[in-house]
């Protein structure tokens, strides 16, 4: 597996983007205490799932309608920075209507058509930037052929107010490596396979091999698969937020150096 990657090769069969500006936004979420979404006539399935990580958005309620059904609420309540764990619907192409909290899909502040979900495969929706200007991202997460001993990690930047990184490997020993460069701003990095255990990941943001921000991933076990955020709050804090599979969500604080170590 190359370990220098571009985060800029977004478009390929694992992943579809949908940008939306200008207007409060959600993603397609995943449970909720709440009737099943209205979805087609198929008894082939898919996954959704959503993480609201808009720093100054309200929280929202999403509801799915397929093309002959009503809206159906799938999730309330959505606040900064949570995760939804996966729900299962049923194969097919739907609309997405996203209100504020306790409001209906009637008061929908967007409506977005057309978003297919293929049978067999899971997705993750993903709200960001701040609320002038918030922008969703939906995902494929792929679970697929993870040779034994290892996991999976792909980096997604949503840190608002952060410009291009690059993210590096530093080992306990040897030399670090880098593993994506210029990250741009809802940028989504290719997955990396690689072996399981803890890693420090070094972020430097202005280009001059420099590690600006540091932060030690916990050592997470073999077949572990997940999506890592970088993200800021509403006071500019910048944290990752890790999704995992099981819809546990870890915040990795960044690690305080004294004298941070050049990369090369």
């Amino acid at each position: 597996m190359q370990n220098h990657i571009s985060a800029r090769r977004l478009f390929d069969r694992r992943l579809f983007t949908l940008i939306i500006s200008g207007s409060l936004a959600m993603g397609l979420s995943a449970c909720g205490d709440s009737d099943d979404p209205a979805s087609p006539n198929t008894s082939e399935t898919a996954r959704v799932r959503a993480i609201h990580l808009s720093p100054d958005a309200p929280a929202v309620d999403i509801f799915l309608t397929s093309p002959a059904g009503a809206p159906s609420r799938a999730a309330s309540g959505v606040a900064f920075p949570n995760t939804i764990t996966y729900a299962t619907v049923d194969a097919g192409t739907y609309q997405v209507d996203v209100s504020a909290a306790g409001s209906p899909a009637s008061d929908a502040v967007l409506s977005v058509p057309g978003l297919a979900f293929e049978a067999d495969r899971s997705y993750t929706a993903v709200a960001y930037n701040n609320l002038g200007s918030i922008a969703a991202l939906a995902l494929e997460d792929d679970y697929t052929n993870l040779a034994s001993g290892n996991l999976r990690v792909r980096a997604i930047h949503t840190a608002v107010g952060v410009g291009e990184v690059d993210i590096w490997n530093i080992p306990a020993t040897g030399s670090p490596a880098p593993l994506y460069t210029n990250v741009a701003f809802g940028a989504v990095g290719d997955y990396l396979d690689l072996p399981a255990g803890a890693y420090t990941l070094g972020f430097d943001l202005d280009n001059d091999a420099n590690p600006d921000v540091v932060f030690e991933l916990p050592d997470l076990p073999a077949g572990t698969v997940a999506n890592v955020f970088a993200v800021t709050d509403k006071d500019g804090n910048v944290f990752l937020q890790a999704q995992l599979e099981t819809g546990a969500a870890a915040k990795i604080e960044p690690k305080m150096e004294r004298s941070p170590a050049r990369f090369n």
